[in-house]
């Protein structure tokens, strides 16, 4: 994987030989890399490291000078270009009503203000379930995808070298489970011989599937919403005080403003689900990564040890350029929440 550094108007400075690339690709957040390079290579006109392997384009945010017996390195580190968008905020309200796709793509239209050389492409053309929403303060990269995670959509920013254009696009991966025909179907099981170093988890401890959603007022007169995830079955209630949501007649409906609220609602049991997770490191032989399969796919999982059959999309690629190797670690279903995480959820 080749690195072309660029400097803070994009035009190229060098390519960079590396001993130790990190490059980890996220779908429902915004990804990150780390690279070492001899300290002779470095240029502190380094801004952004472009590579035409990838689609994602980093942001050197962060650089260290080390030294061992092997000489002088300097470790550059940092986020991928979709965190421009959070050097905005949804600020003043923004009130949507509309698909999910559709409705970030005008959000992201609206609020990228004066972000160089940013274009938004057109929401993908779908059928998808319309609501409402309306937000107040979010930086506009995590607001984007908290939105997009609730339609198993991502957000991404393409740099094109050529045109020297970024351009910031709603999509959703490839649907390559065995039961649709539209694509090649992708299965990872030991029957494959592409499931290695497994670790596989199922964590219910933080799990609730039906919030009660208080809007404004106060009391009696106070406007609720419920979201509903329970399937008529047992439910598991959480508390949403979505007060700060304020219902303005001139611009929302009273049913766009209750929609609005039950979207809150959805977007918190997000932070609750059972968490269905599985790593691995995709085996060389199978099917083949960027050709066969890439990060967003939707995929087969079997791991029959534990009678594990989901399908499930893969949610990280973590990629590593290590002495002329390249490992490929994958994470597939939903993200692990740390003990911090949960933490903060409870209290």
């Amino acid at each position: 994987m080749e690195l072309l550094a660029l400097d803070s108007s994009f035009q190229p400075i060098d390519y960079l030989p590396n001993f130790n690339l990190q490059w980890t690709r996220e779908y429902y957040k915004i990804g990150q890399f780390s690279v070492q390079i001899a300290a002779a290579r470095y240029d502190p006109a380094m801004t952004y490291l472009y590579s035409e392997d990838r689609p994602e384009t980093g942001i050197i945010q962060k650089v260290e000078l080390t030294e061992n017996v092997k000489g002088r390195f300097v470790q550059l580190s940092g986020y991928f270009l979709e965190a421009i968008l959070n050097d905005k905020v949804v600020y003043p309200t923004y009130y949507a009503s509309g698909s999910i796709p559709a409705t970030v793509v005008t959000m992201l239209r609206q609020y990228k203000d004066d972000i160089p050389l940013l274009t938004v492409a057109d929401a993908p053309a779908e059928q998808a379930e319309e609501t409402s929403w309306q937000e107040t303060g979010g930086q506009l990269a995590d607001v984007a995808y908290t939105k997009l995670q609730t339609v198993q959509h991502s957000l991404r920013c393409r740099y094109d070298y050529d045109a020297n254009t970024i351009t910031a696009e709603v999509w959703q991966g490839l649907d390559r489970t065995q039961e649709q025909t539209t694509n090649p179907f992708v299965t990872f099981s030991d029957g494959f011989g592409n499931l290695t170093k497994a670790n596989v988890s199922s964590d219910r401890s933080n799990y609730k599937n039906y919030a009660i959603v208080a809007g404004q007022d106060q009391e009696e007169n106070r406007k609720l919403a419920y979201a509903d995830l329970s399937g008529g079955g047992y439910k598991h209630v959480l508390f949403v005080d979505a007060s700060g949501e304020r219902w303005d007649p001139e611009k929302q409906t009273e049913a766009e403003y209750l929609a609005g609220l039950q979207q809150k609602g959805l977007d918190e049991l997000l932070n609750y689900q059972i968490i269905k997770n599985v790593d691995i490191q995709a085996a060389s032989s199978g099917f083949a990564y960027l050709q066969d399969w890439d990060l967003g796919d939707k995929v087969d999982v079997i791991v029959e040890d534990i009678g594990l059959a989901m399908q499930a999309r893969i949610v990280t690629v973590r990629e590593v350029f290590k002495q002329n190797n390249h490992t490929v670690e994958i994470e597939l279903g939903d993200k692990k929440l740390t003990d911090i995480q949960k933490a903060r959820l409870i209290y």
